[in-house]
């Protein structure tokens, strides 16, 4: 008789922490239920790579991406993100909180992009600036 053997996740999720707190996981505390079809993607990207979340990801600009997290009513919360930094294959990083705004198709606040960048930055000089999700 043979043996099924699962794959194990080989996609890791990281998170930009700054003064010991994520900056994300921060922001969705004040919205849970968001939180948690926020944690489903990311179970689901862990479990196949960014092919199986593409189709919530949208592009922002110099290798940043939102991820748009679903919701039935309010905002939707759009965390930007970057595949890596340090293994574009296997790993993306959240660097900072944001909201898609569907009207004019763009992450919100519009300092949000320029935040991600400033974390990015830190973040390559310092690996320590990241948790794993």
């Amino acid at each position: 008789m043979g043996v099924i053997q699962f794959r194990q996740p080989t996609y890791a999720v990281h998170f930009y922490v700054d003064g010991g707190i994520d900056v994300v996981r921060q922001w969705f505390d004040e919205k849970p239920a968001a939180l948690s079809a926020f944690m489903a993607l990311l179970d689901i990207f862990e479990a196949g790579g960014i092919g199986t979340i593409q189709s919530c990801v949208v592009e922002i600009e110099d290798g940043l991406f939102g991820l748009k997290v679903a919701q039935q009513s309010g905002e939707t919360p759009c965390p930007i993100f970057c595949l890596g930094p340090f293994d574009q294959e296997t790993e993306i990083t959240f660097l900072a909180p944001g909201r898609w705004d569907q009207k004019q198709k763009c992450v919100r606040p519009y300092s949000a992009a320029g935040e991600a960048k400033e974390n990015l930055e830190l973040l390559l000089q310092d690996r320590a600036r990241r948790r794993r999700g």
